[in-house]
């Protein structure tokens, strides 16, 4: 005979006061019944789950990858194009250690390549796992089905969870939460049955979580949690069988802590920025944006500043720790006979702890949606709980309108992350006065090579915040790119003065300079860039040609044969290599160059031009006319072409035919 479910209550429910809210049920108690026979079917309840969630993000699935982070993580990633046991479990890469989020985008690549659909498939799925696992847990930690599937819902739709599920860098934050929440389930499974082997999928799952991101440290806390909420003490044999949870915890914070400064995250630095009392205001006002966020998510972004005006807060900063401390006090008084408000407050505040901004990644990284992405869940149960007193039709209108709405607003918020441009226009909306999103949003239309729009934003950008100076490399690499050179150079000039040194900046000077016709200048930079950066084959050409300019054509050789083998296509160095070898008179050399640039390129009327006027001087007339006569077919108005003709014609003996391709080359006009 079949055992029959139980519930994760707390074993004791203390006797309500009067006109105090009924206790939370126990697991002997009757199940309130909203609907009847298999509708009440759990499978049920979680399908409807998965279609509205499927539903909510499906249009999500086309956007594309960002140039922001998702270039890094997946696109430039050799890591996960090329696994190993090495380079994903015994290294960090992108300065974390997170091997089983790097498992997961090389699964995906190993299937689809560089396909974005693929990506967002697989975050949609792991969010849809996620949903899932509440509603098992929810289940678990109370008999009412309302309440578990409503906070589940709200969870599951709510807009705040586009960032992590609809930008592909975010798949990290979906990855540990679904382990960090299949880690509880099991828990909650140990608590019930006191099977050692619920206890040890707990720690395996806390050891996959923690490995897909360090934000899953809190985990042994949330265990205490779930104790306290069973219990409604602890004991020293609750933390004593953590202990194996909690040295692991500690383990891979300081691990994180220490090796994000070693690969240039400013942890410690960031931080003095602040004061101390700044931080507290900050953490506390942070305690209190997520929530709000939460029930009214009308202004959300990729960017929450955290700004004084004039050398102070506004005042809501300064009220945040008042009213944090009146919320605990609420907290605390009520968990003492609810013990469903303690566990939500704990839900809410364990896993959003370790994103407060006590010390930060500079100031991008402050606030951010993806940080309440389990805490989310925690606030919710709160509020659906909290509303349980109201009669049926009422509660059921309030949190379905509450889920249409989110749904909406979700959807329409998917569509914001189709890519760098849709995201960051959304914050400049949002944000006008911060350079931080004038200047991501000019960097996004210089990628997309709206160069006028990006010069607008740069400028912004400065305008906002004169000491922002990365919007100088930008904005001249958008003048580059409309060979407006000289304010190009002055835009490159001010970004080094400020202490920019990038190996891309010192090219891009190097490039105006050789465009201004100024080779001798040109030199020094590329050679910079070349110290910072000696694998770029674009870098050596421009080198190669400028030192031909200025009479090196042995160094321009070496600086174009060194392009052609970092990048052997390159057609525009393996030309110019034939052009120095044919001054060099070395003929042969010359035309072996040629042959492989057509080889690669068959459509260049120069290069069909230049290898005729190698084999003339050779004597090899025939091979020369068949040469000028394939470059006058790709261009019958090549002027050259007919001139390299004649003088073809004029060397075999042909003085007429000569004499009528130079009328055609005075004719042609080029």
């Amino acid at each position: 005979m079949a055992k029959k479910k139980t519930h994760f209550a707390p074993k004791k429910s203390p006797k309500p006061t009067a006109g105090a809210e009924p206790p939370l049920p126990s697991a002997q108690a009757k199940r309130p019944a909203l609907l009847h026979g298999w509708l009440e079917h759990p499978l049920l309840w979680g399908a409807v789950l998965v279609m509205l969630t499927a539903l909510i993000y499906a249009k999500s699935l086309a956007n594309g990858f960002m140039v922001f982070d998702d270039d890094k993580a997946i696109r430039y990633n050799e890591v996960i194009k090329h696994p190993t046991f090495r380079n994903i479990f015994l290294s960090n890469n992108l300065g974390m250690y997170a091997p089983i989020t790097w498992l997961g985008y090389a699964l995906v690549y190993a299937l689809a390549g560089e396909n974005a659909m693929a990506f967002h498939t697989f975050s949609l799925l792991l969010h849809i796992g996620c949903v899932l696992v509440i509603f098992a847990l929810l289940r678990r930690l109370q008999p009412n089905r309302e309440v578990a599937f409503f906070t589940t819902l709200l969870f599951a739709v709510h807009p705040m969870q586009v960032e992590a599920t609809s930008w592909i860098a975010g798949q990290s934050t979906l990855t540990f939460s679904f382990f960090y929440l299949l880690g509880l389930l099991a828990y909650v499974h140990y608590l019930q049955q006191q099977r050692l082997l619920f206890y040890g999928l707990t720690f395996v799952a806390f050891v996959l979580s923690v490995m897909a991101k360090s934000a899953a440290v809190t985990l042994p806390l949330m265990l205490l949690a779930l104790d306290w909420y069973r219990q409604g003490s602890l004991r020293w044999r609750h933390l004593l069988n953590k202990a194996p949870f909690f040295a692991l915890s500690m383990a891979f914070g300081l691990y994180t802590f220490f090796t994000r400064e070693a690969e240039g995250h400013q942890l410690v630095v960031a931080s003095k920025t602040y004061s101390l009392f700044d931080r507290f205001l900050m953490v506390c006002h942070s305690l209190l944006f997520y929530p709000v966020q939460l029930l009214a998510p009308l202004r959300l972004s990729i960017y929450y500043p955290m700004e004084k005006t004039a050398g102070s807060w506004s005042w809501d900063y300064y009220a945040a720790p008042l009213v944090v401390t009146v919320l605990v006090w609420a907290v605390w008084k009520f968990a003492r006979q609810y013990r469903l408000v303690g566990l939500s407050a704990l839900w809410y505040l364990l896993p959003l702890s370790v994103m407060l901004p006590y010390v930060t990644v500079g100031t991008f990284e402050m606030r951010s949606d993806r940080y309440a992405y389990i805490s989310s869940a925690g606030f919710f149960l709160f509020v659906v709980w909290l509303i349980q007193n109201l009669r049926p039709t009422l509660r059921w209108g309030l949190l379905g309108a509450a889920a249409v709405l989110y749904g909406l607003l979700a959807h329409q918020r998917s569509l914001v992350w189709k890519n760098e441009v849709s995201v960051f226009r959304d914050c400049v909306d949002k944000q006008p006065q911060s350079p931080l999103c004038q200047c991501n949003l000019a960097y996004g239309e210089l990628l997309s090579q709206n160069y006028e729009r990006s010069i607008k934003h740069y400028t912004e950008a400065l305008r906002l915040d004169p000491t922002y100076v990365e919007s100088y490399n930008g904005r001249g690499q958008a003048y580059l790119m409309l060979k407006r050179y000289e304010e190009a150079l002055a835009d490159f000039d001010k970004a080094i003065e400020a202490g920019i040194v990038t190996p891309r900046l010192f090219l891009n000077r190097g490039k105006c300079h050789f465009m201004l016709k100024r080779p001798d200048l040109a030199i020094p930079d590329l050679t910079r860039s070349l110290e910072l950066e000696p694998r770029n084959p674009e870098t050596y050409f421009y080198k190669g040609v400028a030192e031909n300019q200025v009479g090196h054509p042995e160094q321009a050789l070496q600086d174009l044969s060194k392009s052609l083998e970092l990048s052997p296509g390159y057609v525009d160095a393996r030309l110019n290599r034939a052009l120095i070898l044919a001054n060099l008179k070395r003929y042969e050399e010359a035309i072996a160059e040629y042959s492989l640039a057509l080889k690669t390129n068959p459509d260049i009327p120069a290069a069909w031009n230049n290898r005729a006027a190698a084999y003339m001087m050779l004597g090899q007339y025939d091979k020369a006319l068949e040469d000028v006569n394939r470059a006058l077919e790709l261009n019958p108005n090549y002027t050259i072409a007919y001139r390299t003709r004649a003088t073809i014609y004029r060397n075999s003996g042909q003085p007429a035919l000569a004499a009528a391709d130079m009328e055609r080359a005075m004719r042609s006009g080029q």
